[in-house]
């Protein structure tokens, strides 16, 4: 549940920011068809465009290769669990009880269009059916095939064609989806204003449609404006006494907007990466991983069992622009859940820009890449590991990776040990100290205490040494 309100809080704000540019630049003009198409659009790029944001992000930055000169093998750190704030699973509750709340009110106020749909006498018309009804204190609307109206106004011809227009253009789909948004957005007011700016378009296009099928706007307007009282059922049916009676009458006169105003609709997509930006700052982007680890239960015997097993800082590389942490889990089982990634360094936190896991028969390894480089001071890295925090301090993993030693085997190549691994290649080699080429002579009189970090690639059959 964490994870669908982080997503819709991230949406959300995306909605809302095209939903600011759509309203300065676009709801001024009357190309009516083209704007219904925009606002669709808007849900679709707001519910879409962080994943597919996360997806080639993450798939656009290949894993790096670790680097050898800072692969110090077997170091275990001790993992250092860090509760989960309260706060984010108390927005939980509050999102949970909210989406109940207006859920049921949809439900209620479906139920009475159902009743009212089902009272009155049924009339079957090509494509739609006429619901004739006895009570005057209903304005006339449509609801999915059905087009609802008073007696008295059964031979009005510019109500039904105003009406008929929403059947035809299936405005009631555009409504639904709008609502099931509100639903699951009811927090976030650009999802209760799309709804509103997505049915005042409908309105113009059935507007349009009863002028241009002849009818005299004066003796339209005044007709709209004797139908603005009476009972309606807001966000989940078209009515023809909309409550924006003064935009409607105001559109009908306004002059034929220019085609060229349409390519105001670019202005949205900066606004989608001003979005993203801001969900990028390390400060937001670690709210939104709270929110997304958070449970929904309050009782602390619902928490996830400790992580088990040993995790590590296997390689460290710090290439100048980014830090790339290799950690190595072992004795894990076959469930195994990453998430989030933050770098601490001297009190400033680097979100990770990607992060992946493999896993193979109880053995993950996470490479993660965050956007920092430079000196490491009080430095440490957090992920969320099966439900809970853990923390790894890289100072230890730095300060461990100081103790190494090295020997050389007569016939059987170099043998390199370092901490509780030892690494070995046998016949001929490449030795590399500090990135130079150097020989196995050279090698032999190093002074293992000026060995910074090494490792070795028993494939090339290659072995890289790093000086203090």
């Amino acid at each position: 549940m964490g994870k669908l309100l982080a997503y819709l809080l991230v949406s959300g704000l995306i909605m809302f920011a095209m939903y600011l540019i759509y309203k300065l630049f676009l709801a001024i003009d009357n190309h009516h068809g083209f704007n219904r198409c925009i606002l669709l659009i808007i849900y679709l790029v707001s519910f879409s465009s962080y994943p597919l944001y996360n997806f080639f992000y993450t798939h656009a930055i290949k894993t790096p290769i670790e680097n050898p000169y800072f692969n110090t093998g077997n170091i275990n750190l001790p993992l250092e669990p860090i509760d989960q704030p309260l706060w984010g699973t108390i927005l939980i509750w509050i999102f949970l009880i909210g989406a109940f709340t207006v859920t049921l009110k949809t439900i209620i106020t479906w139920i009475r269009i159902i009743r009212v749909v089902l009272s009155g006498e049924k009339l079957k018309r090509d494509n739609f059916t006429l619901v004739v009804i006895d009570s005057d204190k209903i304005a006339p609307f449509s609801w999915l095939h059905f087009i609802v109206i008073n007696r008295n106004d059964f031979n009005n011809s510019a109500i039904i064609t105003h009406e008929l227009k929403h059947v035809r253009a299936l405005h009631w789909i555009d409504l639904l989806f709008a609502q099931i948004v509100c639903i699951l957005n009811w927090f976030n007011p650009g999802a209760w204003l799309m709804r509103d700016e997505l049915m005042l378009v409908h309105e113009y296009q059935a507007d349009m449609a009863v002028i241009e099928n002849g009818h005299d706007p004066q003796e339209y307007q005044i007709l709209l404006v004797k139908k603005a009282v009476g009972s309606r059922f807001p966000s989940l049916a078209n009515s023809i006494n909309h409550s924006k009676l003064k935009k409607r009458v105001t559109m009908m006169y306004k002059s034929k907007s220019r085609s060229r105003s349409k390519l105001k609709a670019l202005a949205l997509m900066p606004m989608v990466v001003l979005a993203l930006e801001l969900v990028s700052i390390p400060a937001v982007k670690a709210a939104v991983l709270t929110v997304s680890d958070s449970e929904v239960s309050l009782d602390k015997s619902s928490e996830k069992s400790p992580v088990t097993g040993k995790f590590r800082i296997t390689s460290l590389n710090n290439s100048g622009m980014e830090t790339t942490v290799v950690l190595t889990g072992e004795d894990l089982g076959n469930n195994l859940s990453v998430s989030g990634g933050t770098l601490t360094n001297n009190g400033q936190n680097y979100s990770a820009k990607s992060l992946n896991t493999n896993m193979t028969n109880g053995r993950a390894v996470i490479t993660s890449v965050f956007p920092f480089s430079g000196n490491y001071e009080n430095a440490s890295v957090v992920f969320n590991i099966n439900g809970q925090e853990v923390k790894l301090n890289l100072d230890d993993f730095r300060r461990n990776s100081q103790t190494s030693s090295i020997s050389i085997s007569p016939s059987n190549g170099i043998e390199i040990s370092n901490g509780n691994t030892t690494l070995s290649t046998v016949g001929e080699m490449e030795i590399y100290l500090d990135g130079e080429k150097i020989s196995e002579k050279e090698m032999k009189e190093l002074n293992p205490e000026t060995i910074a970090s090494m490792s070795i690639d028993k494939q090339k059959n290659t072995i890289y040494i790093t000086s203090k």
